[in-house]
């Protein structure tokens, strides 16, 4: 059995790769499916993206290199700092009104806080596209396992 995440923003913040993914969710929200103990270094997973004609495709294999494992921050501001602190680096960086103004970030920050976060980078390798059955539905959470394709 294999991770797979599904990603389709085609990473929209400028330096985002296809590796950097975040989640916010209230405290009390049970995110699953979702690799909770798997989450840290060295975790690898696949990417699924929707190509252009609408199909979903696992398009990169990603190996985890930062991770921010699910921490509660009381406000969206200690949120960005907490990504900032486990996941951004002198290679990746996004600047505070960016990550605020991203449409998925200003949208949770409407929402009652305090709330958690999980963040992490990985290095990723494009592989495919490869159209795999499956993939047409994900659960809430982007996460899917599966046993159709081996990492």
């Amino acid at each position: 059995m294999v991770w797979v995440r599904l990603f389709n923003a085609r990473y929209p913040i400028p330096g985002g790769t296809p590796g950097l993914a975040w989640a916010l969710w209230q405290t009390n929200y049970k995110a699953t499916p979702w690799p909770h103990d798997e989450l840290k270094p060295d975790f690898g997973y696949y990417i699924c993206e929707s190509l252009d004609d609408g199909t979903r495709a696992i398009t990169h294999k990603a190996l985890m290199t930062h991770v921010l494992p699910p921490t509660k921050a009381e406000t969206p501001e200690a949120a960005y700092d907490l990504a900032a602190e486990h996941v951004f680096d002198d290679t990746l960086r996004i600047a505070p009104d960016v990550w605020h103004d991203y449409h998925y970030n200003a949208l949770k920050a409407e929402a009652p806080w305090p709330q958690r976060i999980v963040a992490w980078r990985a290095s990723v390798t494009p592989v495919g596209p490869h159209v795999v059955e499956g993939l047409e539905r994900f659960p809430r959470t982007g996460w899917l396992k599966t046993d159709a394709i081996a990492l």
